[in-house]
């Protein structure tokens, strides 16, 4: 009996073992792909559409602001940021500042479109299209269509921006 046994059990055996080393080598075996022209986005449709609705949400919030809490929108944003780019925001906002009070100018912003440029799992270029309402004084409120092109990175804090450039 058990001369018959041994094959039988050997054989058994080695159908689960070859099972987990292939999924071994398919898990990690198999470099992850690397971003191109060819191929600009090397990441599921899911982690890309929740890195470009954090884009959306995170400029929306960065360019809705109001002259009443100009200073506390500062802060709240550059959570928003990396550290770098946050210091670059400030720096570019304060000089804002004095004109946004002066003029009373409210500003609200919402995406009307994104799309992907590129991604990969730590890094995210979205091309987002804005719509603007902007009320100064007393004045009827301006309504301006605007891109920006906004670069997401994956931190330890989730998706940051880190730059951001308007046209």
């Amino acid at each position: 009996m058990s001369g018959r046994l041994t094959p039988v059990l050997a054989a058994a055996l080695l159908v689960p073992v070859t099972a987990l080393a292939a999924e071994a080598w398919y898990l990690w075996g198999v470099p992850a792909p690397t971003a191109s022209a060819e191929r600009p986005v090397v990441i599921g449709d899911i982690a890309a559409s929740t890195a470009t609705q954090t884009a959306a949400l995170d400029a929306a919030r960065i360019f809705t602001t109001s002259w009443r809490s100009y200073d506390s929108h500062l802060t709240q944003v550059s959570g928003l940021m990396t550290d770098t780019f946050a210091a670059q925001y400030r720096s570019s906002a304060a000089p804002v500042r004095a004109r946004m009070v002066a003029s009373r100018t409210s500003t609200s912003t919402k995406v009307a479109a994104s799309g992907v440029v590129s991604a990969t799992s730590d890094r995210l270029l979205v091309l987002l299209f804005l719509d603007q309402r902007t009320t100064s004084g007393g004045n009827p409120p301006s309504y301006d269509a605007r891109r920006a092109l906004v670069t997401m990175v994956h931190t330890d804090r989730g998706w940051l921006v880190a730059n951001v450039q308007t046209r």
